[in-house]
């Protein structure tokens, strides 16, 4: 029974779409408007509106002298890639911005229709309530999908996640409410770059990381304690930093200075667990006048293929997003085609040092208060006045 409190035209819509999706061929015709106006007891002008909903969904079509037909779906549904970081902000993190054109460029060279939809959540923005992305929505609801690849943070995601995989519709990505899932190993962000700066004689070290939401934030620094506590060193709380926002213009200069103004003794490693938060620490590094790798070993975090540059060697815990793309479009179609597919895959790091990222001799004992800097553990004052010579750039 139709409720005349609410449109009749969307309401018989909605049940028209329901019975096509459920039980209707493509190609099949649906009965005259006459005959589904008798059957819910309206005029054929409100049928006709009704029918004219799932016309512009592309769930039927009208053939002049014919009648109304049920469309072929299949050549209308395509793959989404879902970006819903703004992909145009330069601040975005370059992961975010290379992955999904990649998945896109793998799965058109297969020849598989497919589209990119991206949102407008900018760096540092608190995660909204819903998608950002209006059009995957409406493609969503007006059945346009065959597949997804999803980039977009767990907190939005997963009712959609389960929405797509209630729908029959395969969706790969890094969130728990994906068909098949594909992860970083970011434990390896802590265990290659702490073992390499103790490998290297480093027993001073400090981290800097993102604040991760509540639930994930203490996952680089809980396994940086332990490595460090097993390495019977412990970790110094003062020179752990977390960044807010780590697409910020000052993030990472904010939270080096403020471990390097921490005390007498300095640190003599580094630990960077996201590549935002680089820049910032190489200005202040450079403003502190502070010796790399001499005084100050340095390994950060790094995406493959970004051009960031350094003006001082340093280490890189390196991820691909070319093979994080490649290992997610290939799960999807094995998906798409019903084929036997891991639930989970990980893309792991690797460790690249740069020509010159440690220093000579670095078995060697240096000054337990920072002395390799100034003498006087004082760096602090560095840099205040005094030009710094223009370095040369080493591509990292």
């Amino acid at each position: 029974m139709l409720k005349r409190s609410e449109p009749l035209a969307r309401q018989i819509a909605a049940i028209l779409r329901r019975e096509i999706i459920a039980g209707f061929k493509a190609g099949q015709r649906l009965p005259a408007a006459r005959d589904l106006a008798a059957r819910f007891g309206v005029n054929a002008h409100t049928v006709r509106e009704g029918l004219s909903v799932l016309a512009q969904e592309g769930l039927i079509e009208g053939r002049p002298g014919s009648g109304t037909y049920v469309s072929d779906l299949n050549k209308q549904r395509h793959v989404a890639v879902l970006a819903e970081a703004d992909i145009s902000d330069s601040g975005t993190s370059y992961f975010y911005r290379r992955a999904p054109q990649q998945v896109l460029r793998f799965l058109r060279d297969r020849h598989v229709p497919v589209r990119l939809y991206t949102g407008h959540l900018a760096p540092g923005d608190d995660p909204p309530s819903g998608l950002t992305c209006r059009e995957f929505i409406s493609a969503l609801e007006r059945h346009r999908l065959c597949g997804v690849v999803a980039f977009a943070p767990h907190e939005i995601f997963d009712p959609w996640g389960e929405k797509l995989q209630r729908r029959h519709i395969p969706v790969v990505g890094g969130n728990q409410a994906c068909t098949g899932r594909v992860a970083h190993d970011n434990a390896q962000i802590v265990s290659l770059g702490t073992n390499y700066l103790l490998g290297h004689g480093r027993r001073r070290l400090a981290l800097m990381e993102y604040h991760w939401p509540e639930d994930r934030r203490s996952r680089f620094v809980g396994n940086f304690r332990a490595m460090m506590a097993a390495a019977g060193i412990g970790a110094n709380e003062r020179w752990i930093r977390r960044a807010p926002t780590p697409c910020a213009p000052q993030a990472g200069w904010e939270e080096f200075r403020a471990i390097w103004a921490e005390g007498r003794e300095k640190p003599d490693g580094l630990l960077i667990c996201n590549d935002n938060l680089f820049p910032g620490a190489v200005m202040a590094i450079l403003q502190l006048g502070i010796r790399v790798p001499e005084d100050l070993l340095v390994v950060t975090h790094f995406n493959k293929g970004s051009g960031m540059i350094s003006p001082f060697p340093v280490a890189k815990v390196q991820m691909d997003p070319e093979a994080y793309a490649r290992a997610a479009a290939e799960m999807l179609l094995k998906l798409m085609r019903h084929e036997p597919v891991e639930k989970e895959r990980v893309i792991p790091y690797e460790l690249v040092e740069t020509p010159g990222a440690a220093a000579p001799g670095e078995g060697e004992t240096r000054g337990g208060h920072g002395e390799g800097v100034d003498g006087h553990g004082d760096a602090e004052t560095r840099g205040h006045g005094d030009a710094i010579p223009s370095p040369e750039l080493v591509t990292v």
